[in-house]
């Protein structure tokens, strides 16, 4: 009887370890496809080649990756090489976003995308980006055909009361020469395994006595290309943090591509299953624990590490 616990215990070790790691063969097969990815990819990321022959390489490319993330255990391949291409792991590592981009002749970018789900099937979901299509700053419920695209920089988890999970995506679009967003919205997957972006207006905005003003489904921060702008989730605050932004004279205060930061900054804190407007995230007290993250303004990095994206 111990030894046949003995090898049942062995088995059970090598079956959970061949599910957490490659073999070398795997390995050699996914690094000689990644190499043949990383050519086409090369050929449409270079603002020095021409865009028709960065049309040609990105259609190449898309279902030769297709192909290999359909491959069995792909989804534990890390594909480092590939430097253009955004990879995020959901905080319990129930799927993969991959995103990329496509700088167009008039400065506008189109996005990719696909979603990999850790799953028996490793099911994938390609991303269409519609953002085109859309009216300015859309609210309603997208999903992954007519999605509004951008290159994703994180992802965070909550849950609600009913134990249904919610994915914080954080995202960045640039729109042309002169501006940029970066964009915030949640995901959610049913049991169907279908996928949905901001399918509830889970942000709430409080002014400052306390009184709800608006609900919304997704934040877009737009400004000027020249500016460095925030949004992420501040594991050490437990909120997500972003910079304030506004125009730098009346006379431009609809023109979002000028917005700059005024310094400030504000939040989101989830509570009750929603995500809760925090305008005041820092209280500037001096030399307090809420005070600005800028305690040494010659030293540019340190608001970096603090603010993250």
């Amino acid at each position: 009887m111990k030894s046949f616990l003995s090898i049942l215990l062995v088995l059970i070790v090598s079956v959970s370890f061949s599910q957490e790691t490659l073999s070398s063969k795997e390995i050699k097969k996914f690094q000689k496809g990644e190499k043949v990815l990383r050519e086409y990819m090369l050929n449409f990321a270079y603002d020095t080649i021409p865009f028709e022959i960065k049309v040609k390489n990105i259609h190449d490319f898309i279902p030769r990756f297709v192909a290999l993330l359909k491959e069995k255990n792909s989804y534990l391949y890390p594909f480092n090489s590939l430097q253009y291409l955004s990879k995020i792991t959901a905080p319990d590592n129930a799927f993969k976003i991959f995103t990329w981009e496509l700088k167009e002749p008039l400065g506008t970018h189109r996005y990719y995308g696909a979603i990999q789900l850790n799953s028996k099937n490793l099911k994938i979901t390609p991303l269409f980006d519609y953002s085109d299509t859309m009216e300015y700053h859309p609210q309603k419920t997208l999903t992954p055909s007519n999605w509004y695209g951008c290159v994703y920089y994180n992802c965070t988890l909550t849950n609600d009361d009913q134990g249904n999970k919610k994915y914080t995506l954080f995202g960045l679009d640039k729109i042309d020469y002169v501006s940029n967003r970066k964009i915030m919205e949640v995901m959610t997957i049913n049991k169907e395994e279908k996928l949905f972006f901001g399918k509830e207006p889970l942000l709430l905005y409080y002014d400052t006595l306390g009184n709800l003003t608006k609900k919304e489904t997704r934040l877009f921060l737009q400004y000027n290309d020249r500016s460095v702008v925030h949004l992420n989730y501040n594991h050490a605050k437990q909120e997500i943090v972003y910079d304030h932004v506004t125009a730098p004279s009346e006379k431009e205060a609809d023109a979002g591509f000028t917005y700059v930061p005024d310094g400030t900054y504000e939040g989101f804190t989830w509570e009750k299953n929603y995500w809760k407007s925090d305008y005041r995230v820092f209280k500037y007290s001096i030399n307090k624990p809420d005070s600005p993250p800028m305690p040494h303004p010659q030293n540019s990095g340190s608001r970096k590490n603090i603010l993250g994206q």
